[in-house]
């Protein structure tokens, strides 16, 4: 059984459109599935949860295989995974319909929306791939697809969410765009402040002027950007990139190459490999999972839980 979970909304509305084509084609083929559209902030999560029982009743009656099926963007998924239990027991599907669409790149899945149907209906094996979970200084935690990270990118992230522009760029099909004209706001914008970080084999860090810290599980974020360009979502480990010790104008010189994926081993910047990490700052700042906004913190942990999800793709 495949249970959709339909964010209409997606790519400033343009996913209605597309979830009619692809109605079209499960009933042409008689694939046996029901569909929920979201309709508020939260609610593609209350449906995961649902789901996930209903799922779990469906596989100890009929033995069959059931799979949470995502139509929507980066967020929507973030919203689906946090509402899910029983990993084991059931799959996850992605169809791309957002500005990002980060997610699709990390599991290599096919940009047209039709064709990762199709990949999701043919897959006869799930794929494990590892979520990130962080936790901040109230004991709240969260798992993320993607990446989770303070800073300079949580700061794009959260001003994207209500962004005017990334409605308009999304319009004429340039929402990922978005995230580098705020980038540059942000970069000029916002406080830098001092960061100590415990690796996992107990090494203290201490970081000067930190811009940000991203604890990454596939290479790319924010519309493309592949900020660790060699990250594994089925290693075990997160990899974590540091923007630090450099002045605004030099970060604003490095991000063509941060852009590129060739920053790494240039001064200011550092990737490291790890299976957890813990995260101190002197200020708060603004802390995002897979783009969602999780307030200003200044303590958090990160965990990589080595393959907990199951993708169909």
């Amino acid at each position: 059984m495949y249970f959709f979970i339909v964010n209409q909304a997606s790519r400033t509305g343009k996913t209605r459109k597309l979830w009619r084509g692809l109605k079209q084609e499960l009933q042409k083929r008689s694939i046996r599935y029901q569909a929920y559209v979201t309709k508020y902030r939260g609610h593609a999560g209350e449906l995961a949860k649902w789901l996930c029982d209903k799922g779990m009743e469906l596989r100890r009656e009929r033995k069959e295989r059931v799979c949470l099926v995502v139509v929507g963007g980066d967020g929507t998924a973030n919203e689906v995974i946090n509402g899910m239990h029983h990993f084991a027991e059931i799959c996850f599907g992605y169809i791309p319909a957002g500005s990002g669409n980060d997610l699709r790149r990390g599991l290599g899945i096919e940009r047209n929306p039709l064709q990762a149907l199709l990949a999701i209906l043919a897959a006869e094996e799930p794929c494990p791939m590892d979520l990130g979970r962080v936790v901040d200084e109230a004991g709240n935690s969260r798992f993320f697809a993607i990446s989770s990270g303070i800073g300079m990118d949580a700061d794009v992230c959260r001003m994207a969410l209500t962004s005017k522009l990334k409605k308009a760029l999304n319009s004429v099909g340039l929402g990922s765009l978005t995230y580098l004209l705020l980038t540059v706001k942000a970069l000029f914008s916002m406080p830098v402040t001092q960061a100590w970080i415990r690796f996992d084999d107990g090494e203290i860090k201490e970081i000067s002027r930190m811009i940000f810290v991203v604890g990454m599980n596939h290479a790319w974020e924010g519309g493309g950007v592949p900020m660790a360009p060699q990250a594994n979502a089925r290693d075990g480990k997160l990899s974590v990139c540091c923007a630090h010790g450099i002045s605004r104008l030099k970060a604003f010189l490095l991000l063509p190459l941060l852009a590129a994926g060739r920053h790494e081993g240039h001064r200011g910047f550092e990737i490291v490999d790890c299976e957890h990490y813990e995260l101190r700052l002197a200020a708060p700042m603004v802390l995002h999972a897979d783009g969602e906004y999780l307030g200003e913190q200044r303590q958090i942990r990160y965990v990589c839980e080595k393959g907990k999800l199951q993708v169909l793709k």
